[in-house]
């Protein structure tokens, strides 16, 4: 978040003045200390001399501007303070008046709300020698771009790395389409990994080199297991 005190001068005295006028008129509804409010109005009341007195550059004198930096930096100071712990996460303010003071309220940004996830991702193995596989996943099948659902924080792949039995055929990179909802008991004897990339490597181990590697995976909400999308159907591939 940009911070609301500005470095430029001209800004900060109208950002100072403006949260001076509003405390002032509103202390009592904001639940304001009046030993605060007369601290906050002792601070702007010296402020505006000062500043007055450095605004033309042809009349300023040095001292006067060591004055104003000195007074300037302990305002900010005890500013910032004040209005972290009177303002900006007072509820009993509007947040549009939090705004309208230049103010960063909590709250006057929300993140929106990730809908449930409908979608299933994409998968496809390659394997890469020495028992590591990559894993990719895409949102849609027309899109060859590997990429992460927009409403998920990531991808959630259960595995199984089996041997293969001697009078079956090996399996490459093939899709098994499911007609049913994937459940609990179809993921016994799983393993079970979780990435924040569409893209990532996995490393499996030489022992595993000439087994069958099986996976499931869903596009998770990482806050929110309710909105988890569906599995996608299984991906098989025999890994070097």
């Amino acid at each position: 978040m940009a911070d609301y005190i500005s470095q430029n001068n001209s800004d900060f005295d109208t950002f100072q003045g403006n949260v001076n006028d509003e405390v002032t008129a509103n202390a009592t509804a904001w639940n304001i200390p009046a030993s605060e409010v007369t601290a906050l109005n002792t601070w702007s009341s010296g402020f505006r001399p000062l500043y007055d007195a450095i605004k033309n550059k042809n009349t300023r004198t040095r001292q006067q501007m060591i004055a104003f930096e000195e007074y300037r930096s302990n305002y900010v100071a005890f500013l910032r303070a004040f209005c972290q712990g009177f303002l900006v996460n007072n509820t009993l303010i509007p947040i549009s008046e939090r705004a309208a003071m230049g103010l960063n309220p909590r709250g006057l940004n929300p993140r929106s709300k990730r809908p449930k996830i409908t979608s299933k991702p994409i998968p496809s193995l390659k394997p890469l020698g020495g028992g590591m596989v990559q894993f990719t996943f895409k949102v849609e099948d027309s899109n060859a771009r590997t990429a992460r659902h927009p409403d998920s924080n990531g991808v959630e792949v259960f595995y199984k790395v089996e041997p293969i039995l001697m009078d079956a055929q090996p399996v490459n990179d093939v899709l098994v389409e499911e007609e049913e909802e994937i459940t609990k008991d179809d993921l016994i004897g799983y393993d079970h990994t979780f990435s924040t990339r569409a893209r990532f490597i996995s490393e499996l181990g030489l022992d595993k080199v000439g087994h069958r590697l099986t996976i499931y995976a869903r596009w998770v909400n990482t806050t929110d297991p309710n909105k988890n999308g569906p599995f996608s159907a299984t991906s098989s591939m025999v890994v070097s």
